[in-house]
């Protein structure tokens, strides 16, 4: 995802939020979630019931609005993350090339000191 696209999902959850019709919030929020790679399902156990000696539990699938919001705030993050880490990697390389260059740099400046207190004796 590229920066450009990364900002737009925000602005659009911004606009999602800002509804007032939380059964249309929570749909347009599910489609957000989908499209930037973000979970919109919950899976745990829920006690249902007990006797004496035992306990049941059933699954439930729900998932709270609050819970959408920060998991599609996670995965914008998880992108930009990812930029910033392809933005190092190449920034290295172009650290890597400009210490090469000055070193060649000071080499020559060297070399022209020794030469010229070598031609001054």
């Amino acid at each position: 995802m590229t920066q450009e696209q990364i900002e737009k999902k925000k602005k659009e959850l911004d606009d999602i939020l800002k509804g007032a019709d939380a059964a249309a919030r929570f749909k347009k929020l599910e489609t957000l979630a989908k499209e930037v790679g973000a979970s919109v399902t919950r899976m745990e156990k829920v006690q249902k019931g007990h006797d004496a000696a035992r306990v049941y539990y059933e699954e439930q699938n729900t998932i709270t609005e609050t819970e959408i919001v920060h998991n599609i705030q996670e995965s914008l993050q998880t992108h930009v993350m990812i930029n910033m880490g392809k933005t190092a990697a190449r920034n290295f390389w172009i650290a890597v090339i400009s210490a090469a260059t000055a070193l060649l740099a000071m080499s020559a400046a060297w070399a022209a000191v020794v030469a010229r207190i070598g031609c001054s004796q």
